[in-house]
């Protein structure tokens, strides 16, 4: 170990000093003195700081650092999360029956021993524990006793085995998941033949069921025991093709469907700011959603079937809140944020807040995707927002030397609708093109122009065209031919 001693605070025994020391040596302001430390510094901090160098590694990490001292044996105890892979626990691959009782055995002494304050835990099992009561004794610690905030719960379910297993049933009792501290579960891999476990889930905010089987009403009954949704995902089957999906919930703010073997669709959700639905097996005729501030000028039925797409309404959240919805796209939503992916976006262009959340939700995007459609609110539209906030947007969103909303982000064909040729319409089209965002088409959508705003329109339209662009065969073109210049064509 290396230390810096200043000059000052050195004092050395005259009987230490077995020869001289030129003056060069003790000139400079620092001498540079190599020592040997055995001391254990890190473990004299304290732990909430000894915490935070644990949220650092990995579960398997955390729990080794109980042998390194008796200092240490304690700590782990107080994180705030667990993540319990029994895979990694038992070191393999697959868990074989034998070892997968012992795995098993690790998870509950581990919940047991632990004793700080338990935010959140991940558990991924096999669908052993499902039959011989030990998951159950799992939710029960964790939900009732260590009253956690966050469960997620995924069984090991081997698809390459898909032959001869299936989607393990759950089997809980009554009210399972309706302690008040518990605001978001996360089920993978699951049978659902009742709903009463999900009874009088009042403080739920955050539900998903990924790759969960249920007969259409028990999904019905399990939305309807969760009233204070904000964040609903749902990837399923149902048992059979009967029944219509019903969804009403006036706290959503984000809705992923991904359906199959429903008959229809009602979704009731007012206060929705996105809507992203990855497949739906019921035709158009029986599928309703009545979400007044998603809006989208994109037909995404088409041979009977719809098209994977997303729809986001940006709305600026009050000052000191943030946007759940948002949020949940930021935290990567793979299921709706893949490559080639549709999306319909609604923002006020003289909003800074609502355009940087626009920059954001592009910029996390982690594919090229394949059509974005931005709605540009009218101008019309109830602000906020002060005279110096929409002056950051023109002055600093907006620089010609920074692509929109990155280097990186791509999409092959762009629709900007509503498009009114205001300055900063033209700006957002410009750096697109310019910076090479849009690769194969950009289509202007004009809103319905009066007289005065047409020629606006045309000759924004016009300037595009001329704009240098980084993909050379890229089309910008117009819904509407009379606001082109025929020259141009």
């Amino acid at each position: 170990m290396s230390v810096f001693f200043s000059k000052e605070s050195i004092v050395l025994a005259p009987q230490s000093m077995d020869r001289s020391i030129p003056s060069s040596d003790v000139d400079g302001e620092m001498i540079h003195v190599e020592v040997v430390n055995s001391l254990d510094w890190i473990s004299k901090l304290p732990n909430d700081l000894l915490l935070k160098v644990l949220s650092k590694l990995s579960m398997e990490e955390v729990l080794r650092t109980s042998v390194l001292s008796k200092r240490w044996v304690d700590v782990w105890k107080e994180t705030s999360h667990l993540y319990l892979d029994m895979r990694k626990i038992a070191n393999v691959k697959t868990l074989l029956p034998e070892v997968s009782h012992q795995a098993a055995r690790s998870v509950t002494k581990i919940i047991k021993d632990h004793r700080g304050h338990l935010e959140g835990c991940t558990i991924y099992h096999d669908s052993v524990q499902c039959e011989d009561g030990v998951f159950e004794s799992w939710i029960q610690s964790l939900v009732n006793v260590k009253h956690i905030k966050h469960l997620k719960l995924v069984n090991l379910f081997d698809r390459l085995d898909s032959v001869t297993r299936s989607n393990v049933t759950l089997d809980l009792p009554p009210k399972s998941f309706s302690h008040p501290d518990l605001i978001s579960l996360f089920l993978d891999e699951y049978n659902l033949e009742a709903p009463h476990a999900f009874y009088s889930c009042w403080s739920l905010k955050d539900l998903r069921l990924i790759d969960i089987s249920a007969e259409t009403e028990v999904f019905n009954a399990v939305l309807v025991s969760c009233p204070s949704l904000e964040v609903l995902a749902l990837r399923i089957s149902c048992h059979k093709n009967s029944g219509t999906l019903k969804i009403e919930n006036h706290n959503l703010k984000f809705l992923f469907l991904s359906c199959l073997e429903i008959e229809g669709l009602n979704v009731s959700s007012p206060n929705l700011d996105i809507l992203s639905i990855g497949y739906l097996s019921c035709t158009e005729e029986n599928c309703a959603t009545a979400s007044p501030s998603l809006h989208s000028h994109r037909n995404y039925w088409a041979a009977g079937h719809c098209f994977a797409h997303t729809s986001y309404n940006i709305s600026c959240p009050r000052q000191g809140e943030k946007s759940i919805a948002h949020e949940v796209m930021l935290s990567g939503f793979d299921y709706c944020m893949k490559m080639l992916a549709i999306m319909s976006v609604s923002v006020d262009l003289t909003n800074a807040k609502e355009v940087e959340m626009l920059r954001e939700v592009l910029a996390a995007w982690p594919e090229p995707m394949g059509k974005l459609e931005i709605l540009l609110k009218g101008n019309n539209t109830a602000r906020e927002e002060s005279e110096s906030s929409i002056e950051i947007t023109r002055s600093m969103l907006w620089e010609e030397t920074k692509p929109f909303p990155n280097a990186q982000f791509r999409v092959y064909s762009v629709w900007l609708s509503n498009f009114s040729g205001s300055r900063e319409e033209f700006a957002l089209a410009s750096s697109m093109i310019t910076h090479g965002t849009v690769i194969n088409v950009m289509m202007i959508r004009p809103s319905s122009p009066s007289t005065t705003n047409k020629s606006k329109i045309k000759a924004g339209i016009a300037k595009l065209k001329k704009l240098p662009k980084c993909h050379k065969y890229l089309n910008i073109t117009c819904s509407d031919q009379d606001l082109v210049e025929p020259s141009l064509w």
